[in-house]
């Protein structure tokens, strides 16, 4: 869809169409602070999962993929075929865990983004109803992250890929 242009003089006319019919160029995404939880040395943060509700997730720096428990998927209506496929995944502690995936249209944690990721289902902490998956490498590697636990945040600034 084309901008409207203003009417100027004849030999600017094409400079000017040829500006509004392009987009204008995109800015770098910007940095985003989100706020954590810090309980029992496991840092905590709150996502939206295909636009439901909060979910609250472990981040993991050391696991490969973002898993997300059952009892979620179920919550928001996500059923998990029997023949999904299965990935060997790395989870906290090193341990390598064989477990089935399905595709996520979105998760957000803050103003971050990822969209149409296949991610891990799996119960991580079933003492704790509570927590409700894991953010893995997949998503964390998309940027640098900082985590402030004094503060209580959690920085990530996108890399430029």
């Amino acid at each position: 869809m084309r901008r409207p242009c203003l009417r100027l003089p004849v030999l600017l006319s094409a400079c000017v169409l040829l500006a509004c019919a392009s987009p204008p160029p995109a800015s770098p995404p910007a940095a985003v602070e989100v706020p954590i939880q810090v309980v029992e040395n496991m840092v905590l943060v709150a996502a939206s999962v295909n636009g439901g509700p909060s979910a609250l997730l472990v981040v993991d720096t050391g696991a490969t993929s973002t898993m997300l428990t059952p009892r979620l998927l179920a919550r928001l209506g996500i059923a998990v075929p029997a023949d999904a496929p299965k990935h060997k995944v790395r989870v906290v502690g090193g341990q390598t865990l064989d477990v089935p995936f399905v595709k996520i249209a979105r998760i957000k944690i803050g103003g971050a983004t990822m969209i149409d990721q296949e991610i891990g289902v799996y119960e991580i902490h079933p003492d704790a109803p509570i927590l409700e998956g894991l953010l893995g490498g997949d998503f964390l590697n998309r940027y640098r992250v900082t985590l402030d636990r004094s503060a209580k945040q959690m920085r990530l600034e996108p890399l430029g890929r």
